[in-house]
């Protein structure tokens, strides 16, 4: 078991930054005491991939400068085989007409098996797909059919077999993160001369996130600010 530790996939680390709040990381990171990962893939999601488009380029860069000052570092002992066996079991467990339905990301399994691998606490995940099978593989269903408005055939042992090996594994979302920051005081420079100033902060921060590809929705926003204004 290594130290404590938290993955994060590329969709979290694109909203934090897309919202102008990716400065929080390192300051999370001292909170927290332990590493924050991400893998190859996602790293090539992230910068590689970006720096060959000028629109994206200076996001990229941002990226590459948490990994440069330590703040992202990069987990290259991937379990490669179950990253494999798992992604296969995924991607034979929704159809459309006898055709698989290909759901997973190869940047989010691995982030989840490395996870898994070494006991970290949490894997942050913004994109809605994996996190649903993971925490309610039969409400996949639903979004599944909801996205590509056809009938979906599941199939419910592979379904069972996919949550059963990842049980334990613990999602957090990039609103969360923010959500973390704001009660930890952060935030608090950006607080407005209002009469409710902290929730107009609050309220800003959270749906700036959504907006910028986080996937939750406007009821989990306000039951967000009603925990953290307590």
């Amino acid at each position: 078991m290594e130290n404590k530790a938290i993955f994060f996939d590329t969709g979290p680390i694109i909203s934090l930054v897309m919202s102008r709040l990716v400065w929080i990381l390192p300051k999370l990171k001292e909170q927290f005491g332990g590493k924050f990962y991400i893998t190859p893939s996602v790293r090539k999601e992230l910068i590689d991939r970006p720096m060959k488009v000028k629109r994206f380029q200076f996001e990229a860069l941002q990226v590459s400068k948490l990994i440069k000052d330590g703040v992202l570092e990069i987990y290259k002992d991937i379990p490669q085989k179950k990253a494999k066996e798992l992604e296969n079991i995924a991607d034979t467990s929704f159809k459309i007409k006898n055709k698989n339905l290909d759901i997973i990301q190869v940047g989010e399994m691995e982030s989840v098996v490395s996870a898994l691998k070494i006991g970290a606490e949490a894997v942050v995940m913004d994109e809605r797909t994996l996190r649903l099978f993971i925490e309610n593989g039969l409400e996949m269903k639903k979004l599944l059919e909801y996205r590509f408005k056809r009938t979906v055939t599941p199939n419910l042992a592979k379904i069972k077999q996919f949550g059963q090996q990842l049980k334990g594994i613990k999602i957090i979302r990039s609103i969360e993160l923010v959500g973390v920051a704001y009660k930890l005081g952060i935030l608090n420079d950006y607080i407005p001369k209002l009469k409710e100033g902290k929730k107009s902060l609050l309220d800003a921060v959270l749906w700036a996130t959504k907006f910028n590809g986080c996937a939750v929705t406007g009821h989990e926003i306000e039951e967000l600010k009603q925990y953290l204004l307590k």
